[in-house]
């Protein structure tokens, strides 16, 4: 919530009906507050949303959000809203979907937007000038066996439940709150403590304008003077969310989603430290800020990667990762939004070296932060715990607590020696 002064205020309030007449031809109805003022509000802001979200919207038939301006695209349609409007749009989005994003904030004017998006096709990762994928070729032949199985065994249950435990004793990670910022600077101080004995790793800390809730990057320095300029990205956020009010006013635990996820990747560290391994590209290892809000964190930090043209060979997404609520599979490998090349790499990796079922599923909108990468012309995978009508029916919630997992990491594991084998392999 937020206030705003202005020096000369006349506001005009005009209800009407916006008819946006979709294909199966329901109406969205909306309230517009339309404001006159010599400024303008500071924390107005442009959104982007998905055509299946705004769909869901309008299906509903309910008042979402209200909106001062609307520009339509052909592959999104741009508001105009204040910010605690995006609040009540994800408040839908993780009602209805028991995911995140499906919006996301601009940084160009939506009329640049608008000729961007003509030029993506996002779910194929086909981008145009944007396409960064064509910089480079990975190599996703398998043949580093017995390095990947050296591995497996050191991954450590105890380890990844501690970490669990440590980021739920927080009342929440909301990324507007003091605790939430505070979780966040412990994850990095705990990569800083598994690493401080390799002077090639170290950890930053990328900030935001909107929130203080940094995203922490672990950076682990290439060994080949060539191939250190290529990337390998794993991450996962560290925020959480309560979905009855996005606020710090309300616990959000987010063992599953996703101090798991978090947890995983701590573990991957220790790993790597443990075996000693120097990579031949730089990889980098991310805990993303404010994904539970539009997916915030990872739009902006995917952005700067496309800024400065970084040569990512791929990123992998870890995000609720700890609940197996499909009986017949370990593991979902989400098709929409992401890279078919690496997903089928990583399908390759699980009947490889796991050997556990999996399927093909699809959220049909941009729900996590593998979507961000994505949209900037990235390679991005992501797999699920479960399908999603069959994931865990506790996240944004105060009940999404270790114990629905019976205080132990046993399904998130899996994850863990999936990434190990996705580093080493695509390491090469």
């Amino acid at each position: 919530m937020f206030s705003v002064i202005f020096t000369r205020i006349l506001l005009a309030y005009t209800f009407c009906t916006i008819r946006m007449v979709m294909k199966n031809k329901i109406v969205l109805t909306l309230l517009v507050l339309t404001t006159w003022t010599t400024a303008a509000s500071a924390r107005d802001m442009w959104i982007g949303i998905e055509p299946f979200v705004l769909k869901s919207i309008t299906d509903s038939r309910q008042r979402v959000f209200e909106y001062k301006d609307i520009i339509k695209g052909s592959k999104e349609t741009y508001f105009r809203v204040e910010e605690k409007e995006t609040y009540k749009i994800s408040h839908f989005i993780h009602h209805n979907f028991q995911r995140c994003g499906g919006y996301r904030v601009l940084h160009n004017k939506p009329e640049v937007e608008v000729k961007l998006m003509d030029k993506k096709a996002l779910v194929r990762s086909t981008f145009g000038e944007y396409d960064f994928q064509k910089l480079i070729n990975p190599d996703y032949s398998i043949n580093q066996a017995s390095l990947v199985e050296s591995w497996l065994p050191q991954v450590s249950r105890q380890y990844t439940n501690s970490v669990i435990t440590h980021l739920t004793s927080y009342r929440t990670r909301f990324y507007k709150s003091e605790e939430g910022v505070a979780a966040l600077k412990w994850i990095g101080s705990e990569w800083e403590r598994l690493t401080a004995s390799r002077n090639d790793m170290k950890v930053d800390y990328f900030y935001y304008q909107t929130h203080d809730q940094p995203s922490v990057i672990l950076t682990i320095e290439g060994s080949d003077p060539v191939l250190k300029d290529e990337v390998i990205v794993i991450g996962g956020h560290g925020d959480s969310i309560n979905d009855t009010e996005h606020s710090a006013a309300v616990a959000a635990p987010g063992a599953d989603d996703n101090a798991a996820g978090i947890a995983i990747l701590s573990d991957l560290t220790r790993i790597i430290v443990e075996q000693n391994y120097k990579p031949k590209h730089t990889i980098q290892i991310i805990a993303y800020a404010a994904e539970e809000v539009g997916i915030q964190g990872s739009y902006d930090l995917a952005r700067v990667y496309r800024d400065k043209q970084t040569k990512v060979i791929g990123v992998l997404q870890l995000d609720g990762v700890n609940y197996k609520g499909s009986p017949d599979y370990d593991f979902a490998l989400i098709s929409d939004f992401t890279n078919n090349d690496q997903n089928l790499f990583l399908a390759s990796l699980i009947d490889t070296y796991l050997k556990l079922p999996w399927t093909w599923d699809q959220c049909n909108y941009g729900c996590s932060d593998h979507a961000a990468w994505n949209y900037y012309g990235f390679r991005a995978s992501f797999p699920a715990e479960a399908l999603i009508k069959e994931e865990n029916p506790y996240i944004h919630s105060v009940e999404d607590t270790f114990d629905k997992s019976n205080f132990d990491s046993v399904h998130a594991v899996k994850f863990t020696k999936l990434a190990i084998a996705y580093l080493l392999e695509l390491d090469q």
